[in-house]
């Protein structure tokens, strides 16, 4: 009951809206025939607001409307132009006829499932456009002191000209919507990539630790029966030892057995993997470079970007490629401090393998740290404010990641004040079969 009295209200205020909006524009007008009727472009804003509010019903609204222009018209002659209300009124009453009569015709002709048929929807507008104007000249007894040749061709061209302004105003909205919307559904996809790619390689991991624990898992069983069977321990302890060994076999099961949940839990999450499903590294340059160029403006830092691609090709790894440049690109921007900061991404195919260059012109790393930026747990990221010590797997990852395509990634600080890391992955490890041009390309 209350949603429909809210619903009720919201339409009366929309029918008002209307009302008032198409009278105020229809002060924008011209006397063709040097008497009281008027050409406007009311009608236009009039049609494309029933357009727009495309639940409002038709008549309704015009009769709201004509009432609207009518007080409006009459309350600018009376109060502005000192002229009599009864006169203002009988002056008005056939414009208030004009838009009652318009919003009857276009109802009857249905506009509103025209509007995909430009030619029927023009029609059915000039058409009513016209009728209306004449049932108003008619009002008016403007026939007796004008020719009806020349007030119908004066009619029929506003008529034509104010249909097609009408059809031209509500595609350039439409279209413009649906621009603004595709632009937003590609941004979302964009993230919804990258965070994709994020995940996969969690997945990866998380596989990784399960195959670990299982081989953790069959060492203590393993020596769990090499101290039953051969220790010369005590009764009493070799029965403590074996149960410490047996639960902490049971233990390390426990927890593959959640991992595995936990991994079946995420790779529902993802879409499903498809091996011919194939991204271009031109497309994944694209989509990174959008990702972090919103988030150097969410952290107000000015960094230049810079993609390099000497040659487009397709991979069906873009999941592990993403997520592993995603990683060093993030480690540049934090290492980056300066006005005048860049980080570069190049790519290039050299003797078989796919290289990826990513540079930087940050604060370095120290000679002295150089061998255990691949180290698990070795981090030099410190939060002073917090105390929180980043967990140093991120370039651990990267590196498992690349050895998982079968490559390998290394650092590079051979010029002063530029860091560089280059990570190579063979060419038939990444680039998908059939691509001509890169096969060309690498012989």
């Amino acid at each position: 009951m209350g949603n429909g009295v809210v619903g009720l209200k919201n339409r009366y205020k929309e029918m008002l809206i209307v009302g008032l909006f198409t009278a105020f524009m229809g002060q924008v007008h011209f006397y063709p025939f040097g008497t009281d009727f008027r050409i406007t472009v009311g009608v236009v804003v009039f049609t494309f607001l029933l357009l727009y509010f495309h639940s409002l019903p038709i008549v309704a609204t015009s009769i709201v409307t004509g009432i609207s222009v009518l007080m409006i018209r009459v309350g600018i002659d009376v109060f502005a132009n000192a002229l009599n209300i009864d006169a203002a009124f009988y002056k008005h009453i056939p414009g208030m006829m004009y838009y009652i009569t318009y919003g009857i015709i276009i109802e009857g002709a249905s506009f509103r499932k025209l509007f995909e048929r430009p030619i029927y929807f023009i029609v059915a507008l000039t058409s009513a456009d016209i009728m209306s104007n004449l049932f108003e000249l008619l009002l008016r007894n403007q026939f007796i002191s004008e020719s009806f040749d020349e007030i119908f061709s004066m009619i029929m061209l506003a008529a034509v000209i104010r249909s097609c302004l009408v059809l031209a105003l509500f595609w350039i909205i439409k279209y413009y919507s649906l621009f603004i919307t595709k632009e937003e559904h590609q941004k979302r996809y964009k993230e919804l990539l990258l965070l994709t790619a994020k995940l996969k390689s969690e997945v990866f991991f998380l596989k990784k630790s399960m195959q670990d624990i299982e081989g953790a898992m069959a060492k203590s069983y393993s020596i769990y029966n090499i101290i039953k069977e051969r220790s010369p321990m005590g009764k009493k302890e070799l029965e403590e030892i074996l149960a410490d060994c047996l639960n902490l076999s049971i233990d390390i099961h426990e927890i593959k057995k959640d991992y595995n949940r936990i991994v079946i839990s995420m790779e529902k999450l993802m879409p499903a993997s498809d091996v011919s499903e194939t991204m271009k590294m031109s497309e994944i340059f694209e989509t990174i470079g959008d990702i972090f160029t919103r988030y150097l403006e969410v952290i107000n830092k000015d960094i230049k970007l810079v993609f390099e691609l000497e040659k487009d090709f397709r991979t069906s790894e873009y999941f592990i490629i993403m997520s592993i440049l995603n990683n060093m690109i993030q480690n540049s921007i934090e290492a980056c401090y300066g006005s005048e900061s860049y980080v570069k991404v190049r790519c290039i195919i050299r003797e078989n393998m796919m290289v990826f260059i990513i540079e930087d012109n940050g604060k370095g790393i120290d000679e002295k740290e150089r061998g255990l930026v691949f180290e698990p747990g070795f981090t030099t990221k410190f939060n002073p404010e917090t105390g929180q010590v980043s967990t140093g797997l991120g370039l651990t990852h990267i590196k498992i990641l690349s050895e998982h395509l079968k490559g390998r990634v290394s650092l590079n600080c051979a010029v002063e004040g530029i860091t560089e890391f280059k990570l190579e992955l063979p060419v038939d490890a990444v680039i998908c079969e059939g691509d001509d041009d890169v096969q060309l390309y690498c012989d």
